[in-house]
């Protein structure tokens, strides 16, 4: 059986340590790693010279080959003890604590050269070594990692096993005289660098592992986190080749997919109305094409339950399991896109309203100083005079009946609309109405508009002007909705006395009527706001019908029992 001598082993012990330092740093520039890997390397390629020097020896001065050479092994060990702490518990070694090479320096030269004393420069490379092999072992032992405990306790056992092995050579040493030097007839020293060969093998493969293991956590965690945060986005996270599903997140499967099932493996475009879907294909195609498409592009999608919403989408090119896909992030801004809408609508009003107003006034206030100026005419004309009074009095009521109306008018679009309960609305207003005998009748309760926030007084104005206008014959009035292929009709009818033709042209125009005039024009004005239009539709002497014309996504059916806690 061939047995190496000590040289031999040196120069194997050289070339595993600059394998394994190669094998770091193929790692290294190729997979993620972590605090402390670089260190380990550098500590590996330090061992590996300090080796190389000791197989020159007698080529070169001792002082190369014994201080420099045990100097090198001496802070690779220091080294590695820094790569653990970084990597384990993320804090580098004090730069301090290499200065203890110092000393070590000076007594290694003094028990050379003053003291020749083999055994005594073993001590004091065993007093800085096995401290250090020891602190690694506990820095590993200690380390809460349950995934990685096998692997922390094997790199622990690596540094444990050469600090007692160490331990005994040098209490052996001491007890036992004789020739102790490395290159002597000693077999220990054999034993000890043939075991220092099999650690360093099994310590740089434990590190390496244990980076591996750290990285798969990591990747794992990774995996579950993004998962998380797309099963639990609200937005719509679709991944796809262009044309076919492969995954969608919960929110767009409850409602965009089948009731049961998954939409994976259907066809994107069946998601998307046709203006949506010509979008969608241009948005991908730049994208496909390495351009960067504006975040701002805009679809149409239709969900499971027909209605269409509108959205924002956003689409990147991903590696789906080694295969080319998009992901497409689309956001649902339907109630954005109808508030905006809405304040813009609100702001032309508000334009309109000061311009109106302003001219209204104006001509009152003339029509006002012409009766002032009639009646310093006829101050001793006591009949004239009452005249011109009252018709200044009518100006003045008429004044205060515009100032009104800008106050109503102004409140409108000055807040975001919100979803508002029909039910919920009639009962409010029937509250502050005198209804007499008449009953109001709603179709259903589970209804919701998105409306102005005074959409309330729509239904105030309707049913109190059936009140003034509807004669003796008014008993019931009725709230009855039915959805259409554009959205859903809601109608207010009563059986009373209805509208006449001649009045049928004027009813919103504002001013119109026996009153201030205000009240259609108002309510309308109030549902344009969310884009709701409304008309009269009866026949004349058949009571009154008003028909309001709900857009699809201005609309919703909320949980009955909701509603009827929250009304």
């Amino acid at each position: 059986m061939w047995t190496p001598d000590i040289r031999t082993l040196f120069l194997i012990l050289f070339l595993v340590n600059i394998f394994l330092t190669l094998l770091l740093f193929t790692f290294w520039k190729t997979q993620k790693t972590y605090d402390g890997f670089r260190t380990w390397m550098l500590s590996l390629l330090v061992t590996s010279c300090g080796f190389l020097l000791l197989v020159f020896r007698g080529s070169l001065p001792d002082l190369l080959t014994f201080l420099l050479a045990d100097l090198l092994i001496v802070l690779s060990i220091l080294m590695r003890l820094d790569s653990t702490r970084k990597y384990f518990l993320s804090r580098a070694l004090p730069l301090t604590f290499y200065s203890i090479l110092i000393p070590y320096v000076l007594l290694f030269l003094f028990f050379t050269y003053g003291v020749d004393s083999v055994v005594i420069r073993g001590v004091i490379i065993g007093i800085i070594v096995a401290p250090c092999l020891l602190m690694i072992s506990c820095i590993a032992i200690r380390f809460r990692e349950p995934e990685t405990r096998l692997l922390r306790y094997g790199f622990a056992a690596s540094f444990l096993i050469p600090a007692i092995l160490g331990i005994a050579i040098l209490v052996f040493a001491l007890i036992i005289p004789g020739d102790h030097t490395l290159f002597g007839p000693d077999p220990q020293n054999s034993t000890f660098f043939f075991v220092a060969l099999v650690i360093d093998i099994f310590s740089t493969g434990s590190f390496l592992m244990l980076n591996m293991a750290r990285s798969q956590a990591g990747i794992r965690e990774s995996k579950e986190r993004y998962r998380n945060l797309a099963d639990n986005l609200p937005d719509y996270i679709i991944i796809h080749d262009g044309e076919v599903i492969r995954y969608a997140n919960p929110a767009a499967t409850r409602l965009l997919g089948p009731v049961s099932g998954t939409l994976a493996g259907q066809s994107i475009c069946s998601l998307q109305t046709p203006a949506g879907a010509g979008v969608s294909w241009v948005h991908i195609n730049a994208t496909r094409n390495g351009g960067s498409p504006d975040l701002s592009d805009e679809i149409d999608i239709r969900l499971r339950d027909s209605t269409v919403r509108h959205c924002m989408i956003q689409t990147v090119r991903i590696n789906d399991k080694g295969t080319a896909a998009f992901l497409s992030v689309i956001t649902d801004i339907t109630e954005r896109k109808v508030t905006e809408d809405a304040l813009s609508r609100a702001n032309k009003k508000l334009t309109i309203l000061s311009s109106i107003t302003r001219h209204d006034i104006k001509n009152q206030l003339m029509a006002l100083n012409g009766y002032i100026l009639l009646c310093e005419d006829a101050v001793e004309n006591p009949v004239e005079l009452r005249e011109y009074i009252a018709q200044e009095q009518a100006i003045a009521n008429t004044i205060a009946i515009q100032i009104d109306f800008t106050k109503v008018y102004e409140d409108m679009g000055t807040t975001t609309p919100v979803w508002q309960n029909i039910r919920a609305s009639v009962r409010r207003a029937v509250a502050a109405l005198p209804m007499r005998d008449v009953k109001v009748e709603v179709d259903r309760s589970d209804l919701e508009i998105y409306a102005d926030s005074l959409f309330e007084k729509v239904f105030y104005n309707l049913i109190g002007n059936a009140l003034n206008h509807g004669g003796g014959a008014l008993t019931t009035i009725r709230i009855t909705s039915r959805e259409t292929d554009t959205g859903l009709i809601i109608a207010c009818e009563d059986d009373g006395a209805g509208i006449s033709a001649e009045d049928k042209a004027h009813l919103f125009v504002q001013g119109f009527g026996k009153h201030t005039g205000l009240g259609l024009f108002l309510s309308r004005e109030i549902l344009s706001i969310t884009g709701i239009t409304i008309t009269e539709t009866s026949e004349p002497g058949k009571g009154a019908r008003f028909e309001m014309a709900v857009p699809k996504r201005a609309y919703r059916l909320a949980d009955e029992a909701v509603m009827e806690r929250q009304t």
